[in-house]
């Protein structure tokens, strides 16, 4: 509404038409009697000016109240755009428990269906001129890269899919410290947790290994035990640290540990690979099939026979069938069996 030139333009009419009156219809002056009241005498031409100004002020007051009524519309489209914004950034950071207010039908819609959707940006996506938006998406995209971003600003917490990303990120660029993760918990995922064990397993000394020992993982056991006697970053581990480092990984099957045999005879010495699977045979019946590939690999073959004779008879099929190959001075390579047995296995993650 353009109320200051409305106000010039009736203004103008209601003086061009009362010197109109005045000048060429009368110039009269007549009184007026409104509800009893006599009003003074006054020109014709003022009391046509009179009632014109009482008409504009009229359609003023009701351009006004419109025009209030508008901006108060108005204002509510504005308040849920800006929480359909939200709503949206919301859907990028994969927000948990997301409900957004809204005040009118129309965003009300998008805004349900913002806040129980997940959404990912594309790498293309650019030149969105929105800040906070534009923040978040070139975030986003710089952890779908696999590269570090920024995400403090928007308040995430730890076990978000996107922190915990990034996390990950920042581990492998070296930007977050593996033990700083470790020393202080509370602030990562339990996932990262496990990742930044993990990078310590493969050049920590056995103390700092033995002091985050609570965070093994059963790839942690594989970095360690494969460092045991290595060249490189080599590590000297009692068989009791040994054992108590992989009977902390829950959930071991009789693979993983005979995948942990294999891994096991690649630079241990055969008293400590026997004593360590002596010792984890006692607490795991599981860990048979590691036990019995080392004790085969090591040539000790009658120790081998005497546990699979107290086995069930469908118990340990391969192990029995390379045993009596050997009584018939056939010679394979137990790794072969092995392998056959390991050949649809991934290690425990």
């Amino acid at each position: 509404m353009y109320i200051k030139r409305y106000s010039i333009a009736a203004l103008l009419l209601i003086f061009m038409l009362g010197w109109f009156v005045y000048g060429f219809v009368s110039k009269e002056s007549i009184h007026i009697d409104l509800l009893g009241i006599m009003l003074p005498s006054l020109p014709v031409a003022v009391w046509v000016a009179l009632a014109m100004l009482l008409l504009y002020a009229g359609t003023l007051v009701h351009m006004l109240f419109y025009s209030v009524v508008g901006s108060v519309r108005l204002r509510k489209y504005e308040k849920d755009y800006a929480h359909l914004l939200d709503a949206v950034a919301d859907a990028f950071l994969q927000k948990e428990d997301r409900r957004h207010a809204f005040k009118t039908e129309r965003y009300a819609l998008m805004g349900e269906i913002a806040d129980h959707s997940r959404m990912l940006p594309e790498e293309n996506l650019e030149g969105v001129e929105h800040p906070k938006l534009g923040a978040i998406i070139q975030a986003i995209q710089l952890i779908e890269k696999g590269e570090s971003a920024d995400l403090k600003r928007f308040n995430l917490p730890s076990n978000n899919p996107l922190v915990r990303q990034n996390h990950i990120n920042q581990l492998s660029e070296g930007k977050l410290d593996a033990e700083t993760v470790l020393s202080k918990p509370e602030r990562f995922d339990s996932e990262i947790h496990a990742l930044a064990f993990e990078q310590l397993s493969v050049f920590a000394p056995l103390h700092i290994l033995e002091k985050y020992r609570p965070y093994m993982t059963f790839k942690a056991a594989l970095s360690i035990v494969n460092r045991i006697n290595a060249e490189e970053s080599t590590l000297s581990v009692p068989n009791a640290t040994v054992v108590d480092f992989v009977t902390r990984i829950e959930g071991l099957s009789s693979l993983d540990y005979l995948y942990l045999g294999v891994v096991m005879g690649e630079h241990m010495l055969p008293e400590q690979r026997i004593a360590v699977f002596e010792m984890l045979s006692d607490n795991d019946d599981k860990a048979l099939d590691g036990y019995l590939f080392t004790l085969f690999d090591l040539e000790m073959v009658d120790r081998a026979k005497e546990l699979l004779h107290i086995t069930a008879e469908n118990e340990y099929v391969l192990f029995k069938a390379y045993a009596d190959l050997k009584a018939c001075n056939k010679h394979y390579d137990v790794k072969r069996f092995a392998n056959m047995m390991l050949q649809n296995y991934s290690p425990k993650a």
